[in-house]
């Protein structure tokens, strides 16, 4: 590696993040240089990505875990440690100096979890289960690859992984309705992962008498009340999320919705999967 190479590149996966990605290039740009690969977002999120000088890449979506393998094989990145963000995601001054000195060690391991502080309508999240979350964002380049899921995918790291000490902002300033719709394709996402994993290749043994006459109440399908009202009290009892004032109420309220909508779909795709009214496959949906 020559002088000119930098330790670390940052990739920011995006779609329509024309509100905040200016922001986010210029606050990733004190890690080193930034790359952002668009989803071919119908906004400008591309020109003013580029006017805060990153540089800027187009590949058309699939799912989240093939989008951000495609950008660590195919994105011109030549440092020795990757760091990829998402466009609501802020490096702290702190962060930025540690990953720094990380990346200049030597004896550094392969990856790095970062703890991340939720800033949710203006406001700090403590409780609820969100905070400590630790999430594996930082390793040699080569050395990881996102695993195979369509939404909430996580980092395969081959070698091991320590903590950074320093946390990273996660800053939730999308409106309500961008929230819900960004879950009901989240939701959308997860019920077709969840039916995939329960299908493979075909119907399993122990569902085809379903298959045969149609699921009944309660046939292999999940009671939808009870996971939505669990994860509600989880997160704004049992984990305290109460303390985090009315914010922690929303949060607590929407993500148990997401459960709900989540649960809702994968029942109606399930049942047209048995009962053959749906030739739609799952993980279809894009970006």
């Amino acid at each position: 590696m020559n002088d000119q190479t930098p330790l670390i590149e940052v990739m920011i996966p995006t779609f329509n993040e024309e509100s905040q990605i200016q922001e986010a290039v210029e606050n990733a740009r004190h890690v080193g240089p930034v790359f952002i690969l668009d989803s071919l977002s119908k906004d400008k999120t591309r020109e003013f990505a580029a006017q805060a000088g990153a540089q800027v890449f187009e590949h058309p979506f699939e799912n989240f875990s093939k989008q951000k393998n495609w950008g660590l094989e195919n994105l011109p990145l030549k440092g020795k440690w990757v760091l990829v963000m998402d466009a609501d995601e802020r490096v702290t001054p702190a962060l930025a100096e540690e990953l720094n000195r990380i990346a200049a060690d030597p004896s550094a391991l392969s990856g790095y979890l970062i703890n991340q502080i939720v800033i949710f309508m203006g406001r700090r999240i403590r409780f609820g289960g969100i905070f400590p979350k630790r999430k594996l964002m930082f390793f040699r380049r080569g050395q990881a690859r996102f695993e195979d899921r369509t939404v909430h995918e996580g980092v395969v790291c081959h070698g091991k992984v320590g903590r950074c000490h320093a946390p990273m902002l996660h800053v939730r300033r999308e409106t309500v309705h961008e929230f819900i719709t960004k879950h009901i394709k989240f939701a959308d996402l997860e019920s077709d992962q969840s039916i995939r994993a329960q299908l493979g290749d075909g119907v399993p043994e122990r569902l085809r008498p379903l298959a045969a006459r149609g699921p009944g109440p309660g046939d292999a399908l999940p009671k939808i009340p009870w996971r939505p009202v669990m994860r509600f009290l989880d997160m704004f009892v049992l984990k305290l999320g109460f303390l985090d004032g009315r914010a922690g109420w929303h949060l607590a309220s929407l993500m148990a919705t997401y459960e709900y909508m989540t649960l809702l779909m994968y029942r109606e795709k399930m049942q047209k999967h048995l009962t053959g009214e749906s030739d739609r496959s799952p993980a279809s949906a894009g970006a």
